[in-house]
Order: C-alpha cells, then structure tokens, then sequence
C-alpha cells in the first residue's frame, strides 16, 4: 500500500507507511504480549527521525486490535479504513488523549488538567488507555510538575508515550519514572529508509540522487522536501548555492518555516563543503556559519523582517566565493 497524496506525509498522525522501526516496533510488541510494556515511555531523539510517526504506529496497533481493518503488522502500515485511524484524524478517539505544543508555546497547566480529567473516565470497549504527549520539550515547569502526578502511579492498562527531542529541556524528575528509549540510525539504516521513501512514492532516482537525499539528515526533513516542491521542476544537487538561492527566492515569495529549514541546511552543507576545500579558512567559514544560524534563529523567535535576514545571509555568503 502507498500513500496517494505527498501533501499528508509531514503529518505524522496521518501517515500510513513506516520507515525504519520494524525493530523497535518487534520489540515493543514483545513487551506488550509478554505484558511487560512499561506504562511510561520516553522516546528521545533527534527531531525528524519519525518519532511520532512510530508512536502513532503503534497506538493504531493497540487500540485497533480486532477491528475490520486493524493494523498490519506484516508490512507496517495502516489501512485508511481502518476505524481506529479514522478517530485519530478527527481527534474524537475514546481512548486516546493527545497532548502537544500549540503554536510553537509551551505546554500549559490547563492542558494537563484536561488529562487529569481523560484518566478518570472509563475506557471505551475495555480497551486500553493511552495518552501521548508530543514535543515534551515544551513542558514548562508548572506543566512539568502536573505531569509527574499522573504518570506516578497509572493504572495496569494506561499507557503513556512521551516523545521527547530534546534531553536537556526534559525535567529529571520526568525521566527517572519512564524508560527512555533513545532512537538514533546510523548511515546505512538511514540510506535504506530514504531508498523506501523513494520507491513509496514513486520517485525516478539513481544512486547518486539517493546520495542527496541524505543531505536532508532525517527523514522527515526529506518529506517535508517532496511535500514542499511537490509541483516544482527544481532538482537539489551538491551546488548549494544554487539549492540556497532556490529556497531564499521562495522563502521570500511565500513564508513558510519548512523553506527556512531547508536554507539552514544548505547552508550548513555549503559551509562544511568549503572547509574540506580549504582547511585554512577554516575558523573563518564556521564563524560566519554561526552568524548566519544567529540570525536565522532569531528570525524565527521574533519574527523579524526575511527580507533584511536574506538580504544578511546572501552579503555574507557572497563574500565566500
């Protein structure tokens, strides 16, 4: 089964296929059966690795157990159909609750009392329960402190999945009371997970194109790639300047927070290219790349104008060539 439209892949609830977690789905299904699956999960890593994308896997699975179309196990995917997946979409699942950053702020005290008040309710069908906080990192500490009151003492059939991109914005507290699955591929994994990615959807590809591929480092960053420039003719390649030019023309015609990641990137893969040409400026290029990430960061805190932050970023990289 692939997915129809490219345009829904960057959502992790909604996509159907599963790149790279068969191991750790196995493992987590073996907890289950052997009624060993801890009752709070920590699952930390980079962002972009499908974290979310895992869990969402893996709570179609739990909670669509004996259903028409449950969840496939064989191949690792989610039948549109599916009833359990249908909810999820449309946010109304009994047995779910699903806890997140809104807008990029943090987590509120409020939210967590609504998730006080879900635990409290019985389960629907006498399924299990399951609450999945997304982005932790944007836990504050009153939120925090909330939190830790919940997942003290669950009870036998509630689950907590706790998606974690950030170690250091993680209170200690929170993490001595979940196991931490930590979630890293190294260069081969992620190779084979872009070669999937790309047969999914039916890209024409070589090996060299593949290679590209990985410039984007995780494989959400490529998704959000072919969701972006799903109509464009443009092609990337090792000229970065012209890859930069390409996404600071389009970041300025349209504001969009998914162009401004694939600038730092390109950038970053320009600077690293230039210092392996020329080791002896090498202090030089990575001061200016930090000028550059300076910047680029502090337009997306405080909304600064893009025209003066690509009219900062193109002075700067004009003086490298």
């Amino acid at each position: 089964m692939k997915a129809n439209k490219v345009e829904e892949v960057t959502k992790p609830k909604s996509q159907l296929n599963l790149y790279g977690y068969e191991s750790y789905f196995k493992f987590f299904n073996k907890l289950y059966e052997q009624d060993k699956l801890p009752n709070s999960i920590l699952i930390s890593g980079q962002k972009g690795l499908g974290k979310s994308t895992f869990t969402y896997h893996f709570i179609n699975f739990l909670l669509s157990k004996g259903e028409k179309n449950e969840y496939n196990r064989r191949d690792y995917l989610i039948d549109p159909n599916n009833s359990t997946y249908k909810l999820i979409q449309s946010g109304t699942h009994a047995n779910l609750f699903i806890l997140d950053a809104i807008d990029g702020e943090n987590i509120k005290i409020d939210q967590i009392r609504k998730l006080l008040l879900f635990l409290n309710k019985s389960t629907y069908y006498k399924s299990v329960k399951i609450v999945l906080l997304d982005n932790a990192e944007y836990l504050n500490i009153n939120s925090s402190n909330a939190l830790l009151k919940a997942i003290e003492e669950p009870s036998k059939d509630t689950y907590f999945f706790i998606i974690n991109n950030d170690s250091q914005k993680i209170m200690n507290t929170i993490k001595s009371r979940c196991i931490d699955f930590v979630i890293n591929f190294n260069f081969l994994e992620k190779k084979n997970i872009f070669n999937k990615i790309a047969q999914t959807y039916s890209l024409n590809f070589t090996e060299s194109d593949l290679d590209i591929f990985l410039y984007f480092d995780t494989h959400g960053n490529l998704l959000k790639y072919l969701s972006t420039l799903k109509n464009s003719d443009f092609k990337i390649s090792k000229d970065y300047l012209s890859c930069i030019s390409y996404f600071m023309d389009l970041y300025n015609e349209k504001t969009d927070p998914k162009l401004l990641s694939f600038i730092t990137l390109f950038i970053q893969n320009f600077y690293n290219q230039l210092s392996l040409k020329n080791s002896l400026f090498i202090n030089n290029y990575y001061r200016n790349l930090n000028k550059i990430l300076y910047l680029i960061n502090n337009m997306k805190k405080f909304h600064l104008d893009k025209k003066n932050l690509i009219f900062s970023i193109d002075r700067i990289i004009k003086n490298e060539r």
